[in-house]
């Protein structure tokens, strides 16, 4: 009997640990993305050094995820880094925007023409001059790649994950 009591204590005690750092299905996936993602980008060579920065704008939904995924990671001999954001950085090589918290169109004009990849949820994401669109299609998380934007910021895509993406324009998405 009073084992089962410690017990209880114990995972009540736990608990709230364990919530706070719970992360839904869809958000690990998009953390997934995040972090394989710069496997298959090429940065300008002036973006081409330090470690790759991966920054979350505002509301972060993936908890503790996405800084122990990429922790101890490096892509191309280089490191990778994960933080939160509150206001447009430059050290950020990626920005996720969730689609609550950020003001996305603040971020997208400070990254416009810089080689930063814009990674947003909200629909009109592509619109706004972002770079890449998560969706969810039938319960699977997908993505759509805006190439226009991605020339324009100077970033090289890889074709591999561009056959994995539903290509759009920003000016085809527009009423």
């Amino acid at each position: 009997m009073t084992l089962r009591f410690v017990a209880g204590l114990l995972l009540v005690a736990a608990a709230p640990t364990l919530t706070a750092q719970e992360v839904s299905k869809e958000y690990r996936v998009k953390a997934a993305f995040l972090y394989n993602s710069v496997k298959y980008v090429e940065w300008p060579a002036q973006a081409a050094t330090g470690p790759i920065v991966i920054c979350v704008a505002g509301r972060n939904p993936f908890g503790t995820l996405l800084a122990d995924t990429v922790r101890g990671e490096t892509v191309a001999g280089r490191t990778l880094d994960a933080r939160v954001i509150l206001e447009p950085d430059p050290g950020c090589h990626v920005v996720f925007f969730p689609s609550s918290g950020a003001n996305a169109p603040a971020y997208l004009r400070a990254a416009r023409g810089t080689p930063t990849l814009t990674v947003g949820e909200s629909n009109d994401f592509i619109e706004q001059g972002g770079l890449v669109r998560f969706y969810v299609d039938g319960g699977t998380v997908r993505f759509e790649i805006n190439r226009e934007s991605a020339d324009r910021s100077g970033l090289r895509i890889s074709s591999r994950l561009l056959q994995l993406a539903r290509i759009v324009s920003a000016s085809s998405r527009q009423p």
